[in-house]
């Protein structure tokens, strides 16, 4: 089925390794191994070659493979993967998407233009919320989930290294890319794979012999869980100290390129999980938004007690 072992057999390994460092990284401490089984035997039948398909090729079907596993992953997990954010987290990653959207986009063309003046209603609409701080009802705190979804897959497609799938959609290129390039650029493909599976899931279509009722049952699911991972906190005086030391580290780089982009985009990203300490960073902040809740009541009592 496969060519003998080769130079470009073994980067196509390499970036596997890649996505399975991703998902060590997203789920550590949280096995599940009947669902992880589920997920790698769903991606298995991606190598099962299409009905019309005249010529069989392996390399394309690996990439399939992969990509219906991320899927599956991404919808099986939901409960591990989904992270709990904030408007503090919200306008964070919007200084990283600002600092991407021009470093890697911006040419300053009408298109472009257009284009800015759009997306920057969402990012002033999160300031005004984090500043003004209304009561969010459910509408307001899905859109503001979404907003981040579309925001992480923004940033991964704006400096996704596409080039890097040519080992599995022209092989016979044979693209000089190191084996770091490759799990690199595996681990981005599961991670932008992931949130771009939720965006499509909050898309409210059923499926192939799914009734509506079934497919909206699953919607509101998938919904509930989001707005409760948005936490609706005040601002510190220490997150508006982190978040101006942030913009003003971006705004350095932008400017004297001291640090390559794609570098202190990653640092940003994953600084949660670093932050987490070999946890799970999703689970470690539902841990927090449980204790700060169990607090409350003690508190109030405390409260009423004193006077």
């Amino acid at each position: 089925m496969f060519p003998p072992m080769n130079e470009h057999l073994l980067l196509v390994l390499w970036f596997g390794l890649g996505v399975g460092l991703q998902v060590l990284l997203l789920i550590r401490g949280d096995w599940r191994w009947g669902k992880l089984a589920v997920c790698i035997a769903v991606g298995a039948a991606g190598m099962l070659p299409g009905k019309h398909e005249h010529q069989y090729q392996p390399f394309v079907h690996v990439l399939i493979a992969l990509g219906l596993f991320a899927f599956f992953f991404a919808i099986w997990f939901k409960d591990d993967l989904l992270p709990v954010i904030s408007e503090k987290v919200l306008l964070s990653y919007s200084l990283i998407f600002w600092f991407a959207f021009f470093s890697y986009f911006y040419k300053g063309t009408v298109y472009n233009n257009l284009l800015l003046a759009a997306l920057f209603l969402p990012s002033a609409a999160t300031l005004l919320i984090a500043v003004v701080r209304p009561k969010l009802n459910f509408a307001w705190k899905l859109c503001l989930y979404t907003w981040f979804l579309s925001i992480v897959v923004s940033i991964g497609l704006l400096q996704f290294p596409f080039q890097h799938l040519a080992i599995f959609l022209s092989p016979q290129a044979n693209p000089w890319i190191t084996p770091l390039d490759c799990i690199v650029a595996g681990m981005a493909f599961l991670y932008l794979a992931v949130n771009i599976a939720y965006l499509y899931e909050l898309i409210p279509i059923p499926g192939k012999n799914q009734s509506w009722q079934d497919r909206m049952k699953e919607w509101h699911a998938l919904t509930d869980l989001m707005t409760q991972r948005f936490e609706d906190e005040p601002m510190h005086r220490m997150g508006l100290l982190l978040l101006a030391c942030q913009g003003v580290a971006l705004l350095v780089v932008y400017f004297f390129h001291w640090v390559p982009a794609g570098l202190t985009i990653n640092l940003f990203v994953v600084l949660p999980s670093i932050l987490a300490l070999g946890r799970n960073s999703t689970s470690l902040a539902l841990q927090q938004q449980k204790s700060a809740l169990d607090a409350a009541p003690e508190l109030s009592g405390l409260k009423r007690d004193n006077n």
